[in-house]
């Protein structure tokens, strides 16, 4: 156990409770120390939540105890009624003891690998992070049915303000025995008179409120504040003295000239991260949070005020980048920042959280990307769709990583609009997080970061999750594209062992065969692929394809991932052709459904694909359909050097459709 070390004693103890992020520092933590000390306050800040994680729960001796616990209350039959998931981890503890004695022995390695070059080993990180999550897995069993992972807990039977017992029951919280470890040698400090406990998240409620408790019973006399995040009313909390809004400096002063008397008000208030363990937090580099302060009113400061604050906080803490939590923060707020950061002598990198709307342009991304940025949260979507989704694109091809926050019931038709683009182009949206609200106020919102259905929800899945979703944290997923950039960490998919990674079309293989040669069950796989593109019209998919020249599809981890044919033409549409446009179509071939499944897009296995085919026709002449209005598909085929030699107008689709043939073929 790491000892406990106080400075000179302090009147004010300043505390990030559990449970937060474990990746960097609390931003509101720092703004409240940067206030404090700029009083001339005494003052200790003690980030509990990093505590309670390295110096305290995954310590080896530790959790060994919690083990011999966990096997106690499972002969007591604790969990007899419990999830499927929690007998089938009690009956893997028991048959892999040895397994679970090897992750218990090597947790300090693999903590200290996530802050070190090791961490850029995308198969070694993965391990490093299946083996702490697997062990919170565990050790969450001595305390069930509370769950503790890395960066949130809950406990569904604590609902609405049903927490007083929470508190003080040791059997279903971890953060009790903590308090008597590891906060109560900080309370013997005899000028200690005000505790102040940041919260910035839900996650952190349980354990504030515990430490809240906890610190009343041993010190009567102790001021004890609620900062940010709250949903607690103060007549609920009889052991929480006074409640205090997140950032906002006039209700912290007004505390402090309670207890002090005259003070003199400071102009601004800049986060003061140096009493917090920087090194110690689980990333390679300091990657500090930012938000932009209120000026003398209540607009934000001026983009270039915010940029010499972060200029000097680079600087003063070494660090590598920051990352916005204000979803204040317009684009063009942004744009002007990015500007300023550009025209500096220390550049750094940025991850960005902003609403999204039709204001970003290609040019200004690409600026931005020179400038640092290489991650954008987009929430609160507002605009007309297409200008959202031309936004998203520039945002894509600019270099500059997508997330999209989307609530999970969208009901609006821009938000819809917008899940199924993003559903259908996972190249642009390159992740997503599916917000379900909380049916109480003591509970997180649930994210779901499934991969989204769509279309193609009916063809086979593919193996395991993409990188982002099993790294699932902003910081790490940050770092990765400063270090790898954005087209490759996009292709990086975890096999279902967790650990193992595969880039999405290093090992595809195209295969050209007559549809009687398909593999048993493939011609149900590509008609379910073709029907996915919802191009045509799916009446006569099977027909066609099984009376088709020859078939191409191309296969990676065992999963048809793309296909195309060479079709023959049915006589009633040779005739209607011939009809209306003189083009006799009786021994061509119809080059078409072509199915490349989103993930696999922009690797160019559409082209390679009909250039199997086409080099494969032998005599025949080949033709293609594209709709008048289509224009970016027309855009495509004319630079694949293909070009319309006829029209016709299609009854069933209402609307005008001409014929393209590869320029090589055509016959002046």
């Amino acid at each position: 156990m790491e000892p406990i070390n106080h400075k000179d004693p302090s009147n004010i103890l300043l505390i990030n409770p559990p449970v937060g992020s474990l990746t960097f520092p609390p931003w509101a933590h720092a703004w409240a120390a940067g206030l404090l000390t700029g009083l001339g306050l005494s003052l200790e800040q003690y980030d509990a939540n990093l505590d309670f994680f390295l110096n305290y729960l995954l310590k080896t001796k530790r959790l060994n105890a919690l083990v011999s616990l966990i096997k106690k209350r499972e002969k007591a039959g604790v969990f007899e009624k419990s999830a499927p998931h929690i007998a089938t981890l009690l009956a893997d503890l028991s048959t892999n003891h040895k397994s679970w004695t090897q992750k218990i022995t090597k947790v300090d390695q693999n903590l200290e690998l996530l802050r070190t070059e090791g961490f850029y080993r995308p198969e070694s990180c993965l391990a490093a992070i299946k083996n702490i999550n697997d062990l919170l897995d565990l050790v969450s069993l001595a305390f069930y049915p509370s769950h503790i992972q890395m960066g949130r807990f809950s406990n569904p039977c604590v609902m609405d303000s049903d927490f007083g017992g929470f508190v003080e029951d040791q059997n279903i919280n971890p953060f009790l025995p903590f308090c008597q470890d590891r906060l109560a040698p900080r309370l013997t400090n005899p000028q200690l008179d005000l505790m102040i406990l940041s919260v910035s998240d839900l996650n952190q409620v349980f354990a504030a409120l515990t430490m809240a408790r906890f610190a009343k019973k041993e010190r009567i006399d102790l001021h004890v504040a609620l900062l940010g995040y709250s949903v607690l009313s103060k007549d609920d909390i009889d052991y929480v003295d006074t409640l205090l809004p997140e950032a906002e400096s006039r209700t912290l002063l007004d505390l402090i000239h309670r207890l002090r008397g005259a003070i003199t008000p400071v102009d601004a208030v800049e986060p003061d991260f140096s009493g917090l363990p920087l090194k110690d937090y689980l990333a390679p580099a300091v990657i500090l949070p930012f938000r932009a302060p209120v000026g003398s009113k209540t607009d934000l400061i001026p983009p270039s005020s915010l940029c010499a604050v972060l200029m000097e906080q680079k600087q003063r803490y070494a660090a590598a980048g920051f990352f916005s939590i204000d979803d204040r923060l317009t684009p063009s707020y942004m744009a002007e920042l990015v500007n300023e950061i550009s025209g500096g002598q220390q550049p750094f990198y940025l991850g960005l959280t902003c609403s999204l709307d039709e204001s970003t342009s290609r040019e200004q991304m690409e600026a931005d990307y020179k400038a640092g940025v290489r991650f954008i949260q987009w929430r609160d979507p507002a605009g007309q769709l297409e200008s959202l989704i031309k936004a998203l694109w520039d945002v894509a091809e600019s270099g500059v990583w997508n997330h999209l926050e989307v609530p999970s019931e969208a009901e609006s038709s821009m938000a819809q609009g917008l899940i199924r683009f993003m559903e259908a182009n996972p190249n642009i949206v390159h992740s997503s997080t599916r917000h379900q609200l909380p049916n109480s106020p003591l509970k997180s919102p649930d994210e779901q970061t499934e991969e989204a259905s769509g279309a193609y929800s009916q063809v086979a899945k593919l193996p395991g999750q993409p990188f982002w979703q099993k790294v699932n944290d902003p910081i790490y997923l940050l770092l990765y594209l400063i270090r790898y950039g954005i087209k490759k960490v996009m292709r990086w998919r975890v096999r279902n062992d967790g650990c193992s990674i595969y880039s999405m079309g290093q090992d595809i293989e195209f295969h050209f065969v007559k549809p009687s040669e398909l593999p048993a069950g493939y011609m149900d796989e590509i008609c379910r692929m073709v029907e996915a593109g919802g191009s045509v019209e799916t009446r006569w998919v099977r027909y066609n394809l099984e009376r088709a020249f020859l078939i191409g599809y191309v296969l990676e981890q065992g999963v048809i991932i793309g296909n195309s044919s060479l079709k023959q033409p049915r006589p009633e549409y040779v005739e209607t052709v011939k009809r209306q446009s003189g083009l006799d179509l009786g021994h061509y071939l119809e080059r078409g459904y072509t199915s490349v499944r989103p993930e696999y897009r922009g690797l160019g296995i559409g082209t390679k694909l009909l250039e199997g085919l086409t080099s494969r026709a032998g005599h025949r002449k080949i033709f293609s359909i594209i709709s008048e209005d289509n224009l970016a598909t027309k855009k495509i085929a004319i630079r694949n050097r293909t070009r319309k030699v006829a029209s016709y107008y299609s009854e069933r689709m209402g609307k005008q459709i001409g014929i393209w043939m590869p320029e090589w073929m055509i016959e002046d």
